[in-house]
């Protein structure tokens, strides 16, 4: 059966939203709980947050149809602009707090929105480091590296464990192609 367009789809959505929003609540209490000298509550809750990702993930996959998805394809979902929808939203609900007098909370759906547009870059920037075949070496078989935490970009053959300039170990690089910036 297909499920595009009908109420089980629906009733998907929901339940892969409210086991996300439930989730990320359960995550605030537990550091709550923590803070608080409660770690019994702590590791409890921690147990209902791994259930309610797995839920989740279980919901996410069957609005997928049931299909595994690879990296290349979910990241070209974010990067044609899906979720980039929510920085258009914040806008409208920093629109409509500034007009309701609420400046601070406008403020941080501004700032928020502006954020979502670096993801927006981010995602677009790791879809193409996937799908890197149209990114070449250069005639001595350099290719040029991006740290995703500086964005220092430096050429050479393999991929660097750690950045050279801020020395960060626990980051991703990517390809990109050479161009003419800080060419030699």
């Amino acid at each position: 059966m297909e499920i595009k367009g009908s109420k089980t789809e629906q009733n998907l959505l929901k339940a892969f939203a409210v086991e996300s929003q439930l989730r990320n609540m359960c995550e605030f209490y537990k550091l709550l709980a923590q803070k608080e000298g409660y770690d019994y509550i702590g590791k409890y809750l921690e147990n209902v947050i791994n259930g309610r990702k797995e839920h989740a993930k279980l919901w996410f996959k069957w609005l997928n149809e049931g299909i595994e998805m690879h990296t290349s394809d979910a990241l070209e979902e974010i990067a044609k602009g899906k979720y980039s929808l929510l920085g258009k939203y914040y806008k409208t609900c920093a629109k409509q707090a500034r007009e309701e007098g609420v400046e601070h909370l406008a403020d941080l759906f501004e700032h928020i929105a502006e954020v979502e547009k670096q993801y927006q870059v981010m995602f677009e920037k790791l879809l193409a480091s996937v799908k890197d075949d149209h990114v070449q070496p250069d005639e001595k078989g350099n290719y040029r590296w991006e740290c995703s935490v500086c964005g220092v970009y430096f050429d050479q053959k393999e991929m660097p464990d750690h950045c050279p300039l801020c020395f960060n170990e626990d980051i991703f690089f990517f390809k990109r192609p050479f161009d003419n910036i800080g060419e030699k």
